[in-house]
């Protein structure tokens, strides 16, 4: 890294950026991505960083950064490579879904130009990125996680042997998939069944990759953790705020650090994944279901920004780009948590104060 008084930061986040110039973009990874994207680069910023991005001709260009427009039919990943040849970049920042590997890809990208990346290895990325292997993983630490198998492994539904208890419904989700995208509800077996008969034919979503999990009720949860190489703290918790309509989840935002008085409980778990998992470095979040009787389970982790990193510079007393990039960068971990809260909603886009 050069030695000078101001770093210099290539900021990609996916689905803004470009990623998705030539096929028309999914409103709701849309939202997200812009609100994280300008978050970030108004905490790098404020921080005396300087940034270059590029952004989808199709969205607004970023205020805080110096970006390059991408058109449909433009080769976006050589715009990319020429933009992390530049000799003054010291860093690379990546927000993007992990689905199909698109994460792990950008990890790819950015270690063949050299450069330093600010977040989890790739290794870390490859194992969280299929929910799985995640769950085998952490199950495997004595963490707690939902039963899974794959759907079309399941059936007929005598093979539901794999689960022993008697299931408060049926969720079905892409293994690899991002936010709440193609994750359903089914109150019942027949109800299952003749989602499995119909979805087998329908070619947006992939079938052999579906996960079928047994219905946790609880309260959904997660939390914004960062790390060092040796060190893990659990800055935030938070409430999620998830829809169920017409079968399907959605997601509509969170009560950043409205769940504050669950991160013990949290810090025990997200210390627990690490030794799991050793490579989550930087930020990660992990969703989370709270049982009535205050046990946690892990549901997935998010090797990358989350959504409620939004909210977080409201909620804590230093900077949290910094935090992370001092975690990273100088493997420097400062054990801070959030003293208050904020609300974060989407699609409406509007942030207001925790009540």
């Amino acid at each position: 890294m050069q030695n000078k008084s101001r770093l210099k930061i290539w900021v990609c986040e996916y689905v803004s950026a470009g990623g998705l110039a030539s096929v028309d973009l999914p409103a709701s990874l849309l939202q997200e991505g812009l609100l994280m994207r300008d978050a970030l680069l108004a905490d790098l910023s404020r921080s005396d960083v300087d940034c270059i991005t590029s952004h989808d001709a199709r969205v607004t260009a970023p205020a805080a950064a110096v970006s390059t427009g991408i058109q449909a039919g433009d080769d976006v990943y050589a715009i990319w490579r020429a933009q992390l040849a530049a000799a003054d970049i010291d860093a690379c920042w990546v927000i993007a879904p992990e689905t199909d590997g698109i994460l792990e890809r950008m990890c790819e990208l950015v270690a063949e130009s050299g450069k330093r990346w600010i977040g989890c290895s790739q290794t870390a990325i490859r194992q969280t990125s299929s929910k799985s292997l995640m769950a085998d993983l952490c199950a495997q630490a004595g963490i707690s996680t939902i039963p899974h198998c794959y759907l079309h492994a399941a059936m007929p539904l005598p093979a539901l042997s794999w689960y022993g208890q008697a299931a408060s419904g049926w969720v079905v989700k892409p293994d690899d998939g991002a936010g709440c995208e193609f994750t359903y509800y089914f109150k019942n077996d027949f109800e299952l069944i003749e989602f499995n008969n119909k979805i087998k034919s329908d070619s947006a979503i992939p079938y052999d990759k579906l996960l079928l999990q047994p219905y946790l009720p609880g309260q959904p949860l997660s939390m914004s953790v960062i790390a060092s190489s040796q060190q893990v703290t659990v800055v935030a918790g938070h409430q999620q705020w998830l829809k169920l309509e017409a079968g399907q989840f959605s997601f509509h935002g969170a009560g950043v650090n409205q769940a504050a008085r669950h991160l013990p409980l949290m810090q025990a778990m997200a210390e627990n994944i690490q030794r799991a998992i050793p490579g989550l470095t930087g930020y990660w979040g992990a969703d989370l279901i709270l049982d009535a009787d205050d046990l946690l389970t892990l549901v997935e982790i998010n090797p990358r920004l989350t959504t409620p990193y939004i909210g977080l510079c409201k909620v804590l007393e230093r900077n949290p780009a910094r935090m992370i990039l001092d975690a990273v960068l100088n493997n420097c971990l400062t054990t801070l948590v959030a003293t208050s809260a904020v609300a974060v909603s989407l699609p409406s886009l509007t942030e207001s104060p925790a009540q």
